[in-house]
């Protein structure tokens, strides 16, 4: 029994891996399983729903029951809940504070954070605001936000370092390095020396929900490591936004202190 229900998964599997519609024959290939097998396990997935067959074509796919299944089981996903082991990991491997934030009219409102044993004069509390424009956290969201975010985040701003930036042109030029670069960098214009790497978080429906960065020293965040520790947040959030539901869609192939993140 415990077979079959391997051979069954492994067999859905490759459905769902499946660009177009497969025959059973290179499905049979494929699993290296005999075609009555293979045949028995369709239709037994095919009463059950999970699979369809052409008539016309004798091709077989994938329904979409899976994603049915799937969207119940992430509908009512906690973030803070998803997040907080990624969060723990990612202080681990990059030895720098972590920090998770969402967006609150102009705003980023830090809702989780791990600390690391780095010396720092500024911390972060769990429940403070700062406006989004001067921090890698609020950046991030930013940046893949509708433009009317952008629209109230200037309001808020106001000058706290020599590096902080007013100008809107400023920003939206900084907004769209981020998306090119795929994660935010704060440069000290926040607080002077301290320095972030944010990425953003996305839901099932593919939104931008929130925003996790490592932040300390500019020395340790955008010092020899730099690149190290963007890869490593950028891996975290996609690895959140994964368990928050989100599927992130394949490459198309080519026809040839204070919070300070």
């Amino acid at each position: 029994m415990e077979q079959t229900v391997q051979k069954a998964m492994n067999l859905l599997e490759a459905l769902v891996r499946s660009a177009q519609p497969r025959r059973l024959t290179e499905l049979s290939r494929e699993l290296g399983l005999t075609k009555p097998n293979v045949y028995r396990l369709l239709s037994t997935l095919s009463v059950l729903g999970y699979v369809k067959k052409d008539p016309a074509t004798s091709l077989y796919s994938p329904t979409l029951k899976l994603w049915e299944m799937g969207s119940m089981l992430v509908r009512d996903v906690d973030l803070q809940t998803v997040a907080g082991p990624r969060l723990r990991k990612l202080c681990e491997a990059s030895g720098e504070s972590v920090q998770l934030a969402v967006w609150d009219d102009g705003y980023v409102v830090y809702v989780d954070k791990v600390d690391s044993p780095q010396p720092l004069k500024a911390i972060t509390s769990i429940g403070s605001r700062v406006p989004a424009t001067v921090v890698s956290t609020g950046k991030a969201l930013l940046a893949w936000m509708q433009p009317s975010a952008l629209d109230i985040a200037m309001e808020r701003v106001k000058r706290y370092t020599p590096l902080t930036m007013t100008r809107r042109k400023d920003v939206e030029r900084d907004l769209e390095e981020t998306r090119e670069r795929g994660h935010a960098v704060n440069r000290g214009e926040f607080r002077v020396g301290v320095c972030g790497i944010a990425a953003p978080v996305r839901d099932r429906s593919g939104a931008v929900v929130a925003s996790i960065a490592v932040w300390g020293s500019e020395k340790n965040i955008l010092g020899p490591r730099r690149d190290e520790l963007a890869a490593m947040t950028v891996s975290a959030a996609r690895d959140i936004s994964r368990d928050m539901g989100f599927v992130e869609a394949a490459p198309q192939r080519s026809a040839l202190a204070s919070e300070p993140a």
